[in-house]
């Protein structure tokens, strides 16, 4: 036990660092996990629902005139 001692103080400075990098990994996991899975679900969604899936949802409305100011 005599041996191990001096390492102590390395590895009890080492130990936050190490559980703050494990925390990091898993939120950046758990994050491109959950964004795969959303991606394939609007995917998903998409093929199922042609219609309301093109862009030109997003643009003016058809049929409505704009005015020169």
């Amino acid at each position: 036990m005599d041996a191990l001692e001096p390492i102590f103080p390395y590895l009890a400075a080492l130990l936050p660092t190490v559980g703050v990098a494990f925390l990091f990994y898993l939120i950046i996991k758990y994050m491109l996990e959950a964004d795969r899975a959303e991606r394939k679900a609007l995917a998903k969604w998409q093929k199922e629902h042609p219609e309301s899936s093109s862009d030109n949802n997003h643009g003016p409305v058809k049929g409505a005139s704009r005015t020169s100011e």
